[in-house]
């Protein structure tokens, strides 16, 4: 990865973007997500297979005219959601990681005042 870098501002941080991506999958610590960074782009490539299925499907059947547009909406609901929940799974662990390496504070072991009543 010594390429120089485009000269020109967008192709540059394109290039910055790409780096870090390659950076982030190349990790083998596995210390940081990288599907947060590439949920978008998913997210994006779904789409665009969603509606080349949707126009697929106005050409291949006469009642596709009306399901096509209706599986399409309900693609588009199903994937945000899916993104949505993927996105907070990696939330909910990037704030629980900091707590889990505090230990926190110690509390004392209560020991059980149980005696056998029976002797």
């Amino acid at each position: 990865m010594n390429a120089e870098p485009p000269s020109s501002s967008a192709l540059s941080s394109l290039w910055q973007q790409i780096r870090a991506v390659l950076d982030l999958v190349l990790d083998l610590s596995f210390k940081r997500y990288v599907t947060p960074h590439l949920v978008r782009m998913l997210y994006v490539l779904s789409l665009l297979a969603a509606f080349m299925y949707a126009i697929s499907w106005l050409f291949y059947s006469w009642w596709g005219i009306i399901v096509a547009p209706l599986a399409f909406l309900l693609y588009l609901i199903v994937a945000r959601v899916t993104v949505e929940l993927i996105l907070a799974v990696f939330r909910i662990a990037e704030r629980l990681a900091p707590m889990a390496d505090d230990p926190g504070p110690q509390r004392p072991v209560k020991t059980s005042s149980f005696t056998d009543p029976v002797k």
